[in-house]
């Protein structure tokens, strides 16, 4: 009797135990789903699974929060810009963390000039927000560097930097300070219309979304500004509400605000953003160089903007205001310059024809002034040269059409531009005589049409034809220099094949660039270097070639790619005479810049918490050809360092503390066309750790050179030096 009782007792107990669900199975999960810097993912995608195999799916709300009810075994979770994540040691109130895809996952909206993430065989890099907010830079500018082969006219951070030296440079192809590459925000030029200088502070931090780099000539979709490729800073779109805000203060008494909202109810939406930084800012001029008369470079600057719009079934329309205004010092009391900018954009969309149209119109005005003064011997005193007031007004407008047919999507549209700007001078010679005004400047027009077709010949293989026409004319204002105008084609082809792990792309490409109205009409000085404008420049017209391959494995993602540039006709700072106490230098022509390079890129996610990333470029840039500056033959292109890259460590555990550092460095370069002036190779290594403090806030300490690397920036002939060592620290507020 009682073997037959304990018999029946242990195969209740086995019965019971058959019809538990495993010990690794939790009846209910629930948890949060954050980026890699602690803040929520609204609306990730949750797959729970059981042991049995069924699956079943959930959606995190605003604040991330999500709860699946069980037995459930394992779960992955997905949104758009992550890779997934897959837990398989599930529990209740548990926290998901969602990395940013790899660059072999990232599709990019402006690689295709698309409304979608179309996929593209154009080298990419997305830097997402959570990347932005777990970097230790404290400028948009400064987080780019770690872009393959991204690099600014000078070395300076745009913190301490002239603005009309921030033009950003991509695959070698350098030569002034003019920019090579399209700079936009949602679609509207960043690029200054008188000049194609960036402002990189115009956008709120607390407002960006992603940023797209896309490297290589792109002219046949964005035209002449696009000759080392196109930088896109895109936005929160205001399709949900939430609130972001960032508030840090640090050294060189440096405080920022910076604040995004947005709400959306019944397909009606508005956004708006603010942000506010003031800085003492750092010494320019290197410590052995500084006299009495050097002092920091200190900025202030305000910017915001405001968007309302509606999106009904398939057509939606978008109203944007913005403004920016920007006060700076020089590194000495009499070198100021000012800008207040602003702008009122439009965009509209909707079905047609079958396919997607897209419409877009801005219009924008710009006041910017700027002082140039002669420093005395042993920098003990100054004397203003010139006062400078540049007006500028600028309007575009633009459409574009995109349609399947077949297997193929076809993209086509046009586009027109129109820059007027008048530059006001006073001169004031070594009797400090004022004279003046003179005037200088001319209107810029241009007009376009392009095309693209990007045709899947086979399931892993795409071919991608493109082309555009542009019309450009600029007219001076002084009447006795002449008339510039061109017609030129810009035709791109690309093709890109994927097979397993594997995915190997090439593109061939021509792209054109006419000169600015900067370049054309208004000179300027750094130091004792006086740089004179041009009227009578040309178009430099660029010829490129690319290929690359990329490579998946479980954890760690490579690509290799390989350039050559030939720009004709280049547009360089040519040195006309050179004594020790001023050179001379003008725009011209420099027949041609030869750029070829390698850039390597690899990410690795070695484990659930532990990431690694790191580029390499390779460059050789060299003037070739030169017979209209043929003393700078075989020299190589000024700000091209022959090497440049960086790595960055990144440990993630919200629920701890999330670690990043990030080194980069860059090899000798030279700041002028006659290779007089090095500029020594560098490494600087920042660091930044956050935690969060509860649901939706995140403190942070960043360090910047944390070894207070004293690096050059420029030789003007004076060394200049780069952003020392600063410490901020601060809060981050998501509320959704």
């Amino acid at each position: 009797m009682h073997v037959r009782a304990l018999l029946f007792r242990m195969m209740a107990v086995c019965l019971l135990a058959a019809m538990a669900p495993p010990a690794s199975a939790q009846t209910t999960v629930s948890g949060t789903v954050v980026d890699v810097s602690g803040l929520a993912v609204a609306g990730a995608e949750i797959t729970a699974r059981g042991a049995d195999g069924r699956t079943s799916t959930t959606t995190a709300g605003p604040d991330g929060r999500f709860a699946v009810q069980g037995p459930v075994a394992s779960l992955r979770a997905t949104a758009p810009g992550f890779a997934p994540t897959d837990v398989n040691d599930v529990s209740n109130d548990m926290q998901v963390v969602l990395r940013p895809a790899t660059f072999a996952d990232s599709v990019v909206v402006t690689a295709t000039r698309g409304a979608e993430r179309l996929p593209s065989a154009a080298p990419a890099t997305v830097v997402t927000s959570a990347e932005l907010s777990n970097s230790a830079a404290g400028a948009l500018d400064d987080v780019l560097r770690s872009t393959p082969g991204f690099s600014l006219f000078r070395r300076s951070s745009s913190r301490v930097a002239n603005p009309t030296t921030q033009g950003v440079t991509l695959r070698g192809v350098s030569g002034s300070g003019a920019s090579r590459t399209l700079v936009l925000a949602d679609g509207v030029p960043l690029n200054d219309p008188f000049g194609s200088w960036v402002y990189w502070n115009r956008v709120p931090q607390a407002a960006v979304d992603r940023v797209e780099v896309v490297r290589g000539a792109t002219g046949d979709l964005y035209g002449a500004d696009a000759l080392g490729g196109v930088v896109q800073v895109l936005t929160f779109a205001p399709d949900r509400t939430r609130a972001r805000a960032t508030i840090e203060g640090g050294s060189f008494d440096t405080y920022r605000g910076s604040l995004f909202g947005g709400v959306e109810n019944n397909g009606w939406a508005a956004s708006g953003a603010f942000e506010a930084t003031s800085t003492d800012g750092a010494y320019t001029v290197a410590s052995e160089a500084r006299g009495p008369i050097d002092t920091r470079a200190d900025s202030d600057y305000r910017t915001g903007f405001a968007t309302v719009g509606r999106q009904a079934g398939t057509w939606n329309a978008w109203i944007k205001g913005a403004a920016y205004s920007e006060e700076r010092g020089n590194g000495t009391p009499e070198q100021v310059n000012s800008t207040d900018w602003k702008q009122v954009s439009g965009t509209a969309g909707g079905s047609l024809a079958g396919g997607v149209w897209q419409a877009q119109a801005s219009g924008s005005s710009q006041d910017y002034y700027q002082t140039f003064t002669a420093v005395f011997a042993g920098r003990a005193g100054e004397r203003l040269t010139t006062a400078q007031t540049t007006d500028t007004s600028y309007a575009s407008a633009g459409g574009q059409w995109t349609r399947p047919i077949g297997r193929a999507t076809i993209v086509a549209g046009t586009e027109v531009h129109r820059t007027e700007s008048t530059v006001e001078e006073f001169r004031y010679p070594a009797a400090n005589v004022q004279t003046g005004p003179f005037f200088a400047g001319g209107t810029e027009r241009s007009a376009a049409l392009y095309t693209r077709a990007s045709v899947p010949v086979a399931d892993n293989l795409t071919v991608d034809l493109g082309g555009r026409v542009d019309w450009w004319r600029s007219e001076p204002t002084d009447a006795t220099l002449p008339d510039k105008s061109v017609t030129f084609f810009s035709p791109r082809a690309s093709v890109a094949l994927r097979q397993g792990r594997y995915a190997l792309q090439g593109a061939v490409y021509r792209a054109n660039r006419p000169p600015t109205l900067n370049e054309l009409h208004r000179g300027f000085r750094v130091g004792n270097a006086v740089t004179n404008p041009n009227p009578l420049l040309d178009p430099e017209k660029l010829t490129g070639v690319e290929g690359g391959v990329l490579a998946t494995f479980d954890r760690v993602t490579t690509r290799v790619t390989a350039f050559y540039n030939s720009l004709d006709g280049a547009i360089a700072n040519i040195t006309l005479s050179s004594t020790p106490t001023l050179i001379t230098r003008e725009r011209r022509n420099s027949d041609e810049i030869r750029a070829g390079g390698v850039e390597f890129e690899a990410d690795a996610r070695l484990t659930s918490t532990f990431s690694v990333n790191g580029q390499l470029v390779f460059t050789s840039s060299h003037f070739r050809g030169s017979v209209a500056a043929p003393e700078i033959e075989g020299n190589r292109v000024p700000q091209v360092p022959a090497v440049q890259g960086g790595v960055g460590l990144t440990w993630t555990d919200p629920r701890i503390v999330t670690a990043a550092v990030q080194a980069r460095f860059s090899g000798m370069q030279y700041d002028d066309d006659q290779n007089d002036f090095e500029l020594g190779g560098y490494g600087v290594v920042d660091l930044q750790v956050s935690r969060a403090i509860t649901r939706g806030i995140v403190g942070f300490l960043a360090v910047e050179n944390l070894f207070d690397e004293e690096y050059d920036a420029g030789r003007t002939p004076i060394r200049l030096v780069g952003w020392p060592r600063s410490v901020r620290v601060g809060l981050r507020v998501a509320l959704r």
